[in-house]
């Protein structure tokens, strides 16, 4: 049995040989149409796919970009610069976030809410975070300047459109942003949609906020070898909220990730960037027009 090719850009199957160029040979795919070179690389780069996975990886488990570098070239003996490491970060980041914008996770609607201060290039930024108890599914985040009515509205607003269903309850501490923003978003006259809000929750209360507080110490923990966000913050946030979710186990789901413990099965930022590839390519991909015929007329 021969070596099944896989096309790089759809995953199909239906992959032919198309000749060779420079001694490479070449395939074409009859789903996509697409060509390519099977050279174990994501579409349009060079470097191994695994290489890329791996300095992701890194990079979100807390290594600077400079360590990164060095440990690339210390598993694969592959020597890759600074610079190409962050411009991967930055743009798998970005690309497979707007890809997992279209998964819908399913969570026990037991949110809690919490803020913490992070430092973006120089800057003392507000990072809000959402998480489900049951899952630790981080179901939203968001960064802003300043702790206003109008930066929770946007925060649970984005939770909406992560989450399949409204929350049964929201739990936060006192700050008095919540309860106006929370009225804006979730208030309903209607009981059966109805979300309970839990303030005040602290130290002393019976109910707190601890597992979001364990995440701040986490987010902390990659910001600090970053010494201060750079301008592509929220790009690299959004980077540090996947990992969270789909790569790196939870001790309390029993080595399962939050994603898998939410019904998406997703798992690694090398099966999360091919994904995210093919996602993108069919997005991209616009239906054949049709010939619309013109009425011509002839002086006889």
């Amino acid at each position: 049995m021969g070596y099944l090719v896989i096309c790089k850009f759809c995953s199909s199957k239906r992959v032919v040989k198309k000749g060779k160029v420079l001694g490479k040979q070449f395939y074409e795919c009859k789903s996509c149409n697409h060509r390519f070179v099977d050279n174990g690389s994501f579409v349009k780069m060079r470097v191994e796919s695994r290489i890329i996975a791996h300095a992701l990886d890194l990079y979100y488990e807390g290594l600077s970009v400079r360590k990164v570098s060095r440990q690339i070239e210390h598993i694969f003996g592959f020597k890759v610069s600074q610079v190409t490491i962050w411009k991967w970060i930055v743009k798998y980041s970005k690309l497979v976030s707007e890809f997992l914008s279209t998964l819908k996770p399913e969570l026990s609607g037991d949110w809690h809410v919490d803020e913490t201060i992070i430092n973006a290039k120089g800057e003392q930024k507000w990072f809000w975070e959402v998480i489900d108890k049951e899952t630790r599914y981080l179901v939203a985040s968001h960064l802003s300047g300043e702790r206003t009515i109008e930066e929770v509205v946007k925060l649970f607003t984005e939770c909406m459109k992560s989450s399949k269903e409204r929350p049964k309850r929201i739990v936060t501490d006192g700050l008095w942003a919540y309860e106006k923003g929370f009225n804006k978003v979730f208030y309903s006259r209607y009981k059966e949609k109805r979300v309970e809000h839990i303030k005040n929750a602290g130290i002393r209360s019976r109910l707190t906020n601890n597992l979001v507080e364990r995440l701040h110490g986490t987010i902390k923990d990659r910001t600090k070898p970053a010494r201060g966000l750079k301008a592509t913050a929220k790009t690299v946030l959004d980077g540090w909220v996947i990992h969270y979710n789909f790569v790196r186990p939870h001790g309390y789901l029993k080595g399962k990730t939050p994603a898998e413990a939410s019904g998406i099965p997703t798992k690694g930022w090398h099966e999360l960037i091919q994904q995210a590839i093919v996602h993108n390519v069919k997005k991209e991909k616009k239906p054949l027009q049709q010939t619309i015929p013109i009425e011509v007329k002839v002086r006889v």
